[in-house]
């Protein structure tokens, strides 16, 4: 339509202007309905692929200009990432399944040394415990069986997440210009404004989250190698490692690690102050990552937000969707702040409910200041 029809009154539309807005109306509602049932399980991995990539770009640009060859950079860029990633977690996994196969081969020694610590802190006859114990680390075969066997049913979702992740970070580097200008040229003049504040408040939002779960997460994984070295705990390492990559969820992902520790110190090695301790450490570190580290670094990387609102994005966001909400918590609080900024337009003092607040109280300062004089 030209402009004059867009300025046309509502009274003016014929029935075949009220037929196409239905139309495009119904057309536009399906599209978006297909495009996400298309892309709902891969959304986050969608969504992490352009955030990587754009944070990635300065380090691509940088290649970019000494290779003089886009897709090499971008290449060479998303290998110093993977490459690192790959190795942790192959030697990771490596680790913990020699692991996994010493504690089965010593199954009874386990159980042995298990019903004597509970004998030793506890009243219980130690045949009883025995025979509990016997059924519980059967339980555990059986749920780390069934957990195998979910993780092989989700593996296509996995490589199909991780294969998205990997091409939208290529399509990012590699195609930014290209992509940039498609967006610019088919979103109209009018809707600049709102334009603008999406990329302020949902990409300022989205870098500060990222930004402070990976800090946050690297912090824990530091402090809990050194716990290992000191206490002695097998696996140092590797549990640091397993920490970062599963501490992602708050207040829970941690755990995994810290009261299986904490147990191993006060049952084989005898050592209740050092569980006591392993375990207050553990607490305190969740507690003020979660409340405090990570929604301040946060707020502070994005800047559009203070530490409340970043608060409430990532808790409220996992607690919501899952470990998906790291990214969609803040995303959302992005976009709706995004469309207010938008729809109320400029601040006025002039205009605004707080000058006219400010004229009542002086007003009534003066009133106060004349019944004073009087007296």
């Amino acid at each position: 339509m030209s402009s004059n029809d867009d300025s046309k009154p509502l009274s003016h539309l014929t029935i075949g202007d009220a037929k196409r807005i239905l139309v495009y109306g119904v057309a536009v509602v399906l599209a978006a309905w297909l495009f996400f049932w298309l892309v709902g399980h891969v959304f986050v991995a969608l969504l992490l692929g352009v955030v990587a990539g754009v944070y990635l770009l300065p380090v691509q640009e940088w290649l970019e200009k000494r290779l003089r060859a886009r897709t090499e950079s971008a290449l060479v860029t998303i290998a110093l990432i993977i490459v690192p990633l790959v190795v942790l977690v192959g030697y990771a996994w490596y680790e913990m399944s020699g692991y996994s196969n010493l504690v089965n081969e010593k199954r009874g020694e386990i159980i042995n040394a298990i019903s004597a610590s509970f004998a030793r802190y506890f009243p219980v006859g130690r045949e009883g415990t025995r025979v509990g114990l016997e059924a519980t680390f059967a339980e555990a075969v059986t749920r780390s069986a069934d957990i195998v066997q979910d993780l092989r049913k989700r593996s296509a979702l996995l490589i199909a997440s991780l294969v998205i992740f990997l091409f939208t970070v290529f399509y990012v580097l590699t195609q930014r210009v290209r992509l940039a200008a498609y967006i610019k040229l088919r979103v109209p003049a009018d809707y600049l404004p709102l334009y603008e504040e999406l990329t302020i408040n949902v990409g300022g939002a989205l870098r500060g989250a990222l930004r402070a779960v990976f800090i946050d997460q690297t912090l824990k994984a530091v402090v809990i190698i050194v716990l290992n070295l000191v206490f002695g705990v097998p696996l140092a390492v590797v549990l640091g490692i397993a920490a970062f990559l599963i501490g992602f969820l708050p207040l829970f992902g941690e755990w995994a690690i810290y009261i299986p520790v904490s147990i191993y110190l006060l049952v084989f090695a005898n050592a209740p102050i050092s569980a006591g301790i392993y375990f207050g450490c553990g607490l305190l570190l969740t507690a003020s990552s979660s409340l405090f580290i990570r929604p301040k670094l946060a707020s502070a990387g994005a800047r559009t937000f203070n530490f409340y609102w970043m608060f409430l994005a990532l808790i409220a966001g996992v607690y919501t969707f899952g470990v998906a909400g790291v990214v969609l918590g803040p995303a959302i609080l992005g976009f709706v702040k995004a469309v207010a900024d938008t729809l109320l337009g400029d601040v006025k003092y002039e205009t605004s409910l707080l000058k006219e607040e400010h004229k009542q109280q002086d007003e009534e300062a003066q009133e106060a200041q004349a019944i004073v004089a009087a007296k």
